[in-house]
């Protein structure tokens, strides 16, 4: 009984495993936009760190030159914006 009872605990903290590690944290950041590429859908801060927009973020009317805070997560190598806002100077 008592081997049946550590098997399904086991089992069961197993079991939650891949739902803890498919939680993606998000960050934020600030700067100034170096480019914008309408094409891949990709933003350039003047950093040098690039973001690919989620779908649904509109980065039509991003300019370079313009400050702005990104809401981001990265999974699979890939860092990816899921909101772009202007930013005060």
């Amino acid at each position: 009984m008592a081997k049946m009872l550590s098997l399904l605990a086991a089992v069961g903290i197993l079991g939650a495993a891949p739902i803890a590690l498919a939680t993606d944290t998000t960050y934020r950041t600030t700067g100034k936009i170096k480019s914008v590429d309408l094409m891949r859908h990709v933003v350039t801060l003047e950093n040098g760190s690039t973001y690919k927009a989620a779908r649904g973020v509109n980065i039509r009317g991003l300019k370079a030159g313009q400050k702005v805070t990104l809401t981001y997560s990265g999974f699979g190598g890939t860092i990816e914006a899921s909101a772009i806002t202007q930013t005060a100077d």
